[in-house]
C-alpha cells in the first residue's frame, strides 16, 4: 500500500503543491483565530472577576483559610457580586 501512495505523490506532486500551500495558510488562519478567541475570552473573564467586590468589604479577611467571616462559601466567586452582607471597608 505504501508504494502506491508514494508513487501517487511523486506523479502528482506538481498538482498537489498548491493544495499544500493553501492548506498551510488555512491552518495558520485557523490557529490565529483560535488564539484571538482565547485572548478575548480571557479578557472577558478578567473583567467579570474584577467586578467582585469582596476585597473592599469590611468582612474580608484576606486569609486563604477563611476569606470572609460572614459568607465564606461565596467569597471571591461570581455569586458575591450581589452579596447582601457587603459593607464598604472604612480604611479603603
Amino acid at each position: 500500500m505504501l508504494p502506491i501512495i508514494t508513487r501517487f505523490l511523486e506523479d502528482y506532486y506538481i498538482y498537489l503543491k498548491p493544495l499544500y500551500f493553501v492548506g498551510a495558510w488555512v491552518f495558520i488562519f485557523l490557529l490565529g483565530g483560535s488564539i484571538f478567541r482565547g485572548l478575548r475570552e480571557a479578557v472577558k473573564r478578567s473583567r467579570e472577576m474584577h467586578e467582585i467586590p469582596c476585597t473592599h468589604c469590611q468582612y474580608f479577611t484576606n486569609d486563604y483559610r477563611l476569606k470572609c467571616t460572614i459568607q465564606p462559601n461565596i467569597a471571591n466567586t461570581e455569586l458575591a457580586r450581589d452579596c447582601p452582607d457587603f459593607r464598604v471597608e472604612e480604611n479603603w
